[in-house]
């Protein structure tokens, strides 16, 4: 099943990134990538934590992030992150109210609020992907955190405890984020050894967490174990850009 995660992140970057270079001025591609990553990772996530009656969870998920990366595609004059707290509150909201339709007998209802919490925070992070497709000058960022995301997701894979496989994977991330922008001249060295830092640590944190949960079961739970760590990188990336612009 780790193989399958690693196959199924590297696919989904690889989709991700390459549309960006689509021969078309708007970035509708990638906005259309990642709506589809986020109905990915909005099925599998409370499956995931095994969230009692999760398809409320995952409508609440998938709507709020949806409209995040929506609102980030329009946001002018560069897509934006402007609206990612007023989508994560609402939702916050509706995510308690699902939890309250489900009547007072319901079990687990705090945990399936908090997991769906984290996982709208996840997902509507994912709008950061959105800047790639506007500016040309992003896709060279995106493209080394998306190097950095797969060398940190590696060892990963290996049946290693976290105190080989984290520090392993956060010192190659920062290694091929370094040796990226050494290659492409478009990039400085130093803020792509940062984004590598940045991004190893949500690759490793995140396959923490993963094995403490006991890690994915099935081909749903599977989409939502690859697609979170890249979700959350969107704005990494997209913070990286605007400190280095």
């Amino acid at each position: 099943m780790r193989l399958k995660v690693l196959a199924t992140g590297t696919v989904a970057l690889a989709l991700l990134i390459g549309v960006s270079y689509l021969p078309t001025a708007a970035g509708w591609p990638v906005l259309a990538m990642v709506l589809l990553l986020l109905a990915a990772f909005a099925a599998g996530w409370p499956r995931l934590l095994k969230v009692p009656s999760p398809n409320p969870v995952s409508l609440v998920i998938f709507l709020a992030s949806a409209a995040t990366a929506l609102l980030a595609y329009v946001e002018e004059p560069l897509p934006g992150l402007l609206w990612l707290a007023p989508a994560v509150g609402i939702g916050t909201i509706v995510m308690f109210l699902t939890q309250l339709f489900r009547g007072a007998n319901a079990t687990s209802r705090l945990e399936s609020a908090a997991s769906g919490m984290a996982g709208l925070v996840i997902a509507c992070l994912g709008a950061g992907w959105i800047g790639v497709g506007d500016d040309p000058a992003w896709r060279d960022l995106a493209l080394i955190g998306a190097l950095t995301i797969l060398a940190a997701a590696i060892p990963g894979v290996l049946r290693w405890p976290d105190r080989i496989a984290f520090p392993l994977g956060f010192v190659l991330a920062v290694l091929v984020g370094g040796a990226a922008s050494i290659v492409n001249s478009a990039v400085n060295v130093v803020p792509g050894l940062v984004l590598g830092a940045a991004c190893g640590l949500v690759v490793v944190g995140s396959r923490a967490m993963l094995v403490s949960a006991g890690g994915p079961r099935n081909s749903v739970q599977m989409l939502a174990a690859a697609t979170a760590p890249v979700l959350v990188c969107g704005s990494v990336v997209w913070y990286a850009q605007l400190l280095i612009a």
